[in-house]
């Protein structure tokens, strides 16, 4: 999955330009409510870095800096982008730590930002929260083959939505989260999961979304 596909594109987001003064960034970022905005050439193109509100309040109430003060002196982030045809998962090392992304095409000219919001619709559409989809939770210890067997019995009796596993770090023991259509049923649902305990896995959280 492109991360492409699931940003804020650039029309759509608020932006200072590199050549603001530090009141006009201030000025932005009050407007907007937001702590935070990418800061962007002055021809809309490339992204320059990011100017949080918290960073100017603090240079302005310690005279490190006044109002007329080119906003170039308070750009952070600025190596902090990916490319829109980056993978999605490359992004959960940076995710956590801002608040959003600024996403680039290969001529590295600006195309977006990806939020933690964006991030989170992605997970629900994964595992079906808006169409009413049956999710369980399954245990069972780390061996080869194990996951394959649990597949193996959803099929049975279903089509699978959604798989996630964790405990991936674990040598001993897995937890595997299986999501169905709503279609399969609770009768269905209720077979398939006697016949996973029969097999010696533990199923638990059982939930309909």
């Amino acid at each position: 999955m492109k991360i492409k596909y699931n940003i804020i594109p650039k029309d759509d987001v608020i932006t200072c330009k590199e050549s603001y003064s530090v009141g006009q960034a201030l000025d932005v970022l009050e407007k907007s409510g937001f702590r935070c905005v990418p800061v962007l050439s002055d021809d809309d193109k490339h992204f320059k870095g990011n100017v949080y509100a918290q960073d100017v309040y603090k240079a302005l109430l310690y005279g490190e800096i006044d109002k007329q003060a080119p906003l170039e002196t308070l750009l952070a982030d600025r190596d902090v982008h990916l490319q829109e045809s980056a993978s999605f998962f490359r992004i959960f090392k940076n995710i956590r730590r801002y608040p959003y992304i600024a996403v680039t095409d290969q001529e590295n000219v600006f195309t977006g930002i990806l939020t933690h919001g964006n991030v989170m619709s992605i997970l629900e559409d994964s595992w079906g929260i808006e169409s009413g989809n049956l999710t369980f939770t399954v245990s069972t210890h780390e061996y080869q083959g194990a996951l394959s067997g649990i597949m193996t019995t959803v099929k049975k009796y279903s089509s699978i939505h959604s798989l996630m596993t964790l405990d991936t770090d674990s040598t001993f023991f897995r937890r595997v989260i299986v999501t169905l259509p709503a279609s399969t049923g609770r009768e269905k649902l209720d077979s398939l999961l006697q016949d996973l305990e029969s097999n010696g896995y533990r199923v638990f959280d059982v939930e309909e979304m």
